[in-house]
């Protein structure tokens, strides 16, 4: 934090207000995550467990494989018209499903209507959220000067992470009050209607943001017709690197999400426990990601990512046998060293997508990066896990997954060093081709 005094008092009021919206819609979005042994049991109660458990994490995986269609619509309007008009949209539409969802009948109440409203919520709060974070990225990374940018965006991400840790703790407190026949019959839906609370409140802090000065000086024959289109035309081998870099921090939110279900069914921990660990990890996470924030400003945004993924390749599968030791002492220092490593990437491939895109396409750059990595490594990821769980019969199977994907990450971010990136200052777009983490001349 100890490049916070060098914001000026308006881009701390933007990192404040983009981080708190930033927690209030992704804990909207996650907490279904978190809820879904409870989940299956209502919704696909006459299915067997390992049935029952596929579907309700497909419905999961819509909400993420919508996100990319979110990114699209919101980002043409916030490239076309301003990034802040998208911040209300975003929100409302993450608010509305969270309600609906806490008061959805049972399966057993009203048949298949049930499960087929679940899905329709889930893929409005994947829309919702294919524009939120995108534009969050976008906001922040144009209102603070560039050798800032790395700590600048990881305090947006500590919030975003909160979102995360709040679920996490939410569904701990629920699950240490309530039986489990209690949480099945309503305990579980009452963090959903909290979260959408937590939205309508959200939208009473986005007001009181500005629009982003590149934006405002961009010239009115640079704004793009079609942002999308001249996105794919031009950039499109910025936007697959990107797409790359993300998968890493892709990989981690999921691994969050679904590591208490994954011990909990196969290897048979009680998820309370599970539940608390998690907790404690996500914090740890948090503070992590303000460390690699500051890292990066210090030593390059490439360096960083390049070194996290490396030691992800390395650790990860003597982290999962300690996983399996059945020693929680093991479990729980396995998963802390998980949080260290996975901090150091947010601020850095947010640093890095956010310089790969002039200023007429960047949202829709950051836009397509975000959320079509998010849709195929984190909203599949489970889904994969599971099926190589049961196909290859070893529990194992997650780790060479994750090892699989951050040495593929590693890869594209070192092939990835000589792109060329963008810059704004008040009144121009400016292309350089400098090593990243250093300061740029006019920011």
């Amino acid at each position: 934090m100890q490049a916070s005094p060098s914001f000026t008092s308006a881009q701390k009021k933007v990192l404040l207000l983009s981080s708190l919206g930033g927690v209030l819609e992704f804990y909207d979005f996650i907490i279904y995550i978190f809820l879904a042994p409870y989940i299956e049991k209502v919704f696909f109660a006459d299915n067997s467990t390992y049935i029952a458990t596929l579907k309700t994490l497909a419905i999961f995986a819509m909400g993420y494989v919508l996100r990319p269609l979110g990114g699209i619509i919101f980002s043409h309007f916030g490239d076309r018209y301003g990034r802040k008009v998208v911040f209300l949209l975003t929100v409302i539409i993450m608010a509305i499903p969270s309600i609906t969802i806490g008061l959805i009948p049972s399966t057993a109440q009203i048949g298949v209507m049930a499960p087929i409203l679940l899905l329709v919520c889930r893929m409005l709060q994947g829309i919702a959220l294919g524009g939120e974070i995108p534009a969050a990225i976008t906001f922040v990374s144009e209102h603070v000067p560039g050798h800032k940018r790395g700590i600048a965006l990881s305090i947006l991400f500590f919030g975003i992470n909160l979102g995360l840790l709040l679920g996490s703790l939410i569904t701990t407190i629920m699950t240490s009050l309530l039986t489990t026949t209690e949480m099945i019959t309503y305990g579980w839906r009452i963090p959903f209607l909290i979260g959408g609370l937590f939205g309508i409140a959200s939208i009473f802090l986005r007001r009181y943001l500005e629009e982003t000065a590149p934006f405002q000086a961009l010239k009115q024959n640079d704004v793009q017709r079609i942002p999308f289109v001249s996105l794919i035309k031009h950039s499109y081998r910025n936007v697959l690197q990107g797409i790359m870099l993300v998968a890493l921090g892709a990989i981690s939110v999921f691994f969050y999400l679904y590591w208490p279900q994954y011990m909990h069914q196969y290897l048979h921990h009680d998820l309370d426990k599970l539940m608390r660990i998690n907790t404690v990890g996500a914090l740890l996470l948090n503070f992590s990601v303000l460390a690699g924030g500051l890292l990066g400003d210090r030593f390059g945004y490439r360096n960083l990512f390049m070194a996290t993924a490396a030691v992800l390749v390395v650790l990860t599968y003597p982290l999962f046998l300690l996983f399996n030791s059945n020693n929680m002492l093991w479990i729980f220092t396995s998963f802390m060293v998980y949080s260290l490593i996975f901090g150091m990437a947010p601020g850095a491939y947010c640093a890095i997508i956010s310089r790969l895109f002039p200023t007429g396409v960047r949202y829709s750059g950051i836009a397509i990066c975000y959320n079509f990595a998010y849709a195929i490594f984190g909203g599949l990821s489970p889904l994969i896990c599971t099926i190589a769980i049961n196909k290859f019969d070893s529990v194992l199977a997650p780790a060479f997954y994750i090892m699989l994907m951050a040495g593929l990450a590693g890869l594209t971010c070192y092939l990835g060093r000589h792109t060329t990136y963008h810059t704004d200052s008040a009144t121009m777009t400016v292309d350089y081709a400098k090593q990243d983490g250093l300061v740029v001349q006019g920011e």
